[in-house]
């Protein structure tokens, strides 16, 4: 039986939390799927297929659409695997999204999943993208941090929504169209209560900017940016070991944090204050 869903029942996503850990455990993978349709560009839109078998969860899709551009993740308990469930899911996908506005479907895994499956891509007619992204983590060892008077770092409120929107955009995006997608992502992170904003201030104005998750087993931390006139003077290790350091104070989970590989400078700077190399995450396509 497949479930259908926009969002996840507190039963529904224990179980898929309790999937995704057998499968990282058997896997050796550590990214773990956002459980939640907060961002996606439409909340009608299903965003979570469970495969079921016997009261079981042993198969789960999610879906990513902050943008008509979708993101796609598949598991199957390990125990469960090579018995057509994998396709099942992704079939009721194409069925119940064909209404939908959706432009492009991309496929999200691991590099080590590919490496001990290399049939996979082959018998899916799937190419890797040439992007690809490394995930770090970080114990809960607190830094040494040097004072910088200049700056606070603060938990960002409304009055600051729209200067974080502009910075976010300006740092992952010069697309006008994405803006959009900047303010909705800020606005979840300020209403969510399993996000943390925090902002970077600088003479009282919005100079940095990160978000942290905590809906998974980690601090994950994401949407790190620093305002172009102020890279450069050390201010993303200011920021991120403030974050490690306060949340160190207030929960007792390690600390995760994603980097696209192309951006060699925050990769180094991550590595730099201590972050080490967990996955890598590689996206495929459909050929052509």
């Amino acid at each position: 039986m497949i479930g259908v869903r926009r969002k996840l029942e507190t039963e529904e996503a224990a179980a898929a939390k309790k999937l995704i850990a057998r499968c990282q455990d058997l896997d050796g993978t550590y990214r773990e799927p956002y459980l939640s349709n907060r961002l996606n560009f439409d909340p009608n839109m299903p965003a979570f297929f469970l495969y079921y078998e016997k009261g079981k969860l042993v198969g789960l899709l999610t879906v990513y659409a902050d943008d008509q551009d979708v993101e796609v993740t598949i598991l199957v308990d390990p125990d469960y695997r090579r018995r057509g469930i994998a396709r099942a899911l992704w079939s009721r996908f194409e069925k119940e999204t064909a209404s939908f506005p959706i432009q492009s479907v991309t496929f999200q895994t691991e590099r080590i999943f590919l490496e001990r499956h290399p049939d996979f891509a082959r018998n899916w007619g799937l190419v890797e993208e040439a992007e690809t992204e490394t995930w770090l983590g970080r114990d809960r060892t607190p830094y040494l941090l040097n004072a910088r008077p200049e700056v606070e770092v603060l938990l960002a409120n409304s009055a600051h929504q729209e200067a974080i929107a502009q910075l976010h955009h300006q740092a992952f995006s010069e697309e006008e169209e994405n803006l959009a997608v900047s303010r909705r992502y800020i606005s979840e992170a300020l209403t969510d209560s399993k996000s943390l904003l925090y902002v970077l201030l600088k003479d009282k104005l919005v100079i940095g900017t990160c978000t942290v998750d905590l809906s998974t087993n980690t601090n994950y931390f994401y949407g790190l940016a620093i305002s172009e006139p102020e890279r450069g003077k050390g201010y993303g290790s200011y920021l991120a070991k403030s974050l490690v350091n306060q949340l160190i104070e207030q929960n007792d989970k390690e600390f995760q944090i994603a980097v696209e590989d192309s951006n060699v400078g925050a990769k180094r700077l991550y590595e730099k204050i201590g972050f080490v190399k967990q996955t890598q995450v590689v996206y495929l396509n459909e050929k052509g």
